[in-house]
Order: C-alpha cells, then structure tokens, then sequence
C-alpha cells in the first residue's frame, strides 16, 4: 500500500509567493480523470499534467463538458471568503449542499450598525431614505433591547461568565434585526458546486447576488478556467407561474377564516403509509437475508413483538452519544412542516442534506419570552408594522427588495423531508441543552412526533445532554 499527500488547503498568500504560474487545482482534476483510462502511476499523470497544463485544461474540458462526467470537478476546492454580503444573500449562497460554511453569528457576536442598501434603491431617493430610515430605527432597538436583556441578567443569572451573559443577550435581541444585516463567511467548495452556485446567483433578482457572481468570476474563474463553463441564467428555473392558469388563483389568496379555525401547530408530521420501525428493521437484516426486499419485509412484520425488541437492542447495543446510526435508517423518511422564524431558519438550513422548501408568512412576528421581560414587545409590534407597510407599499418591480426589511423574528413555514439518519443527526445537535431555544423547542417536538410514529427506531432520539 502507498499513500501521497496529493495537496491540501493552503493560504492564498503563499500560493501567491510560488514562481511557477501553473498553481491550479485543475491538474488535480485532469490527473484524476485519467485514473481510469490509464495504466501510470497517480502521482506520475500529476507530473504530466502539471508539466502540461493546457493539454490538461483540454482534458478537463472534454471530459467533464463533452463527455458529461461531471464529478471530476468536484477535485478541484476552493477555499472563498465572503464579506461584508448580507443575510438575505446567505439563503441563496448557502443552498449549496456539497459545501461547508462558517458563518458570523449574531448569537455571539454583538452587531454594529451595519447593513445592505440595495442598489435597486439608487434611483428612488425617497424609498432609500424610508429604508435607512427603518434600518436604522431597528438596530437602535437592538442595542437597547440587547443593553436591557443584559442588565437583566446580570440581576438573574449572577453566576454566569460576562461572555456566556451577553451572549445570552445577543441570543434574543437579534430577533429585531433585518435580513438587510450584514455578515460574513468562510465558504469551502468544489468546482461543480460552485458552477451551480453561480446560476443561481444570475437568475437571482437581487443585485447584491449579481455583485457576488461577478466577484466570483472574476476571481475564481482565470484560476481554473477549464472547470467553470455553465455559470450564467440560461433561462431554466423549474418552477410554477399561477397566474397562468385561472383555476388555481384560489392557491394565492389569502383565507384568513382558516388560520383563525385552527391552533397553530409549530411541528406537524406529514402522513407516513408505513409502519417504519418494520421497514428500518427489514433494511437491517436484508444483506443476511435471501429473501427479496418484498418478502423480507413481509416476514419482518409478521415477527412477534418479542423477537423483534431482541433485534432492535441489538441495534442500539453499545451506542454511545457520538455514534451514527445505521445506514439503514436512511430508508425510512419523515416529512415535518414546521412554523419558526427567519432566525431559527438560519440555522435549520444547514441541514442541508434534507429537502426543504420554506415560504414567508404574513402573521405576527417571533417575539422571545426574555423581550416581555424587559417590556419592549410593544415597542418590536411597532417596528414589525413599519416594516410590513414598507414591503406592501414597494412598486412591483423592488417588491423583491421587501425582503431585505424581513426580520429575524419574522415568521415563515418550513417543509422538510427528512430520513431517519438525518432526523438523528438533526436532534442529537439541536435538542441539547447547549442549543438555542426556538430550535431546541423545534426538535424537541419532532422527537415526541417521531417516537408516537417508530417507538423502536426512535428510542435513542434525544440530543447530547439526554443521552444515556
């Protein structure tokens, strides 16, 4: 056996300092898609593609755009950092799934006055001023909000460290702050998702998500020129126009009677046709069966009870807080439609290996138990309905720009599907006590739904801090 460190993530600063110009990622890529049409060594078709770099560039171009293979992109990574974007763009920068981010926090970071003014506002003098206007009014109340919550507890929390105190304050009043804050990140991401990335920042109609595009291409794109070709809004984008069709302009109206008829639900579990603590099982056992999948779950749920607790302590024998649960798990989906605010939501969308679709309500904002505490909940009802008058009285063509006056603590709805891998991955991190409290509440919900659905399945459901 032989292993060669074929490279790693290094500062862009020292790559600056080598003389030879053919620093690129592309001659990974090249080499690697050689692998499996050639006999040399991995290490030698490095050295022929590094000695031959447009022959390389060429190979790159063939293989992953004419011929379709489009994971030898995926070897080449690019380490990007994004300042100074806001927090409206990070939902669509960071939809990516194949990629990791690390994010400003606005739970322990305490924020200046700092945000976005779209450019789409230039030519509207007194829009531009109503926006500064509002932005401004919010984070004078986050600051106040935020000085409050702090001296609060120190009253009653007097034991708590000074950081683990404001950030307890910051937890909340960052409830108050528009989507038009400011932020940055680190992003990590290959080749062939960042292609995608890139159409979908052009078929965005924020200018903001243009800027970013531009950036990126000019920036990325004559470092590996051969791995970047559809970047651009080519006009396909997959979704429904109603308006089109008479027949569903009922979809898009608004039927207050109906919300007002029934409570609301934070969690709610979409139907599950089967029973699922059968179906993991079967998956469990099929590669030790000789049955097909068909008869193998037949004979599964046909089992007694008894045997069937035998096999799932064999399951979960051993486990211990950081163990993954079976592969297995993944068979079985649970969909959950879920009520939270743009707050929680920023942290619900790492997630990203579920599917999920989310859609802006027009309800009362999330407003934290800790605001009514310090007597600001009038105050944050005020500035939520300056903020709604602004985004329903915009023109049609900047009703887009609404969204950068959206506030953490405004509500929206969430659909997700998520396998049972997933759903303990998701709890395991967000049902511990160290997590933040809209999402803790959230996950603790999906744990009571799922154990009512697969009591087998879910019986190690909890988050770190439960786990025995």
């Amino acid at each position: 056996m032989k292993l060669i460190v074929a490279g790693y993530n290094i500062d862009s600063s020292l790559i600056a300092q080598l003389e030879d110009q053919n620093a690129t990622p592309e001659v990974i890529s090249a080499a690697y898609a050689r692998i499996s049409r050639s006999q040399k060594s991995v290490d030698d078709l490095r050295k022929e593609a590094l000695e031959e770099i447009e022959k390389a560039r060429h190979s790159n171009e063939n293989i992953i755009f004419e011929m379709g293979h489009s994971s030898i992109a995926e070897h080449a990574v690019y380490n990007l950092d994004i300042i100074g974007v806001s927090r409206l763009l990070t939902d669509t920068i960071q939809r990516s799934r194949l990629a990791s981010f690390t994010e400003k926090s606005q739970r322990y970071v305490t924020f200046g006055k700092d945000y976005i003014v779209p450019e789409e506002l230039k030519d509207h003098p007194q829009l531009k001023k109503r926006y500064n206007e509002l932005a401004n009014k919010l984070f004078k109340e986050y600051e106040r909000s935020y000085q409050l919550l702090d001296k609060l507890y120190q009253k009653k929390r007097p034991d708590l460290k000074v950081r683990d105190r404001q950030s307890m304050a910051k937890e909340d009043a960052r409830y108050i702050l528009p989507m038009a804050t400011k932020t940055q990140m680190g992003m990590t991401i290959n080749a062939r998702s960042l292609e995608n990335l890139l159409r979908r920042l052009a078929k965005s109609n924020l200018l903001e998500a243009h800027e970013l595009h531009n950036l990126i291409m000019d920036n990325v794109a004559p470092i590996s020129p051969s791995l970047l070709r559809y970047t651009e809004d080519d006009g396909y984008n997959g979704q429904i126009n109603l308006n089109l069709i008479n027949e569903c302009c009922f979809l898009q109206q608004e039927l207050p009677f109906i919300t007002s008829l029934a409570p609301l639900e934070i969690v709610k579990a979409m139907t599950q046709s089967e029973p699922i603590d059968d179906i993991i099982l079967a998956a469990l056992v099929y590669e030790q069966s000789e049955m097909d999948w068909g008869q193998n779950i037949v004979e599964i749920s046909e089992l007694p009870a008894s045997t069937k607790n035998i096999l799932w302590e064999q399951v979960f024998a051993g486990m211990k807080s950081w163990h993954k649960v079976p592969r297995a798990f993944e068979l079985a989906d649970m969909t959950f439609e879920i009520h939270m605010s743009e707050c929680c939501w920023a942290q619900f969308k790492r997630h990203r290996q579920c599917t999920m679709f989310r859609k802006s309500q027009s309800e009362d904002m999330i407003i934290p138990c800790a605001i009514r505490s310090i007597g600001r909940v009038s105050a944050w009802d005020k500035l939520y309905i300056e903020t709604q008058k602004y985004i329903n009285e915009l023109p049609e063509e900047l009703s887009h720009i609404g969204n950068y006056l959206r506030l953490n603590g405004s509500p929206l709805t969430v659909l997700v599907k998520m396998n049972m891998r997933e759903v303990y991955h998701f709890v395991r991190l967000r049902a511990d006590e160290h997590a933040q409290w809209e999402i803790q509440n959230i996950a603790k919900l999906m744990v009571k739904i799922a154990k009512k659905m697969a009591p087998k399945t879910s019986s190690k459901l909890c988050g770190k801090s439960d786990f025995k």
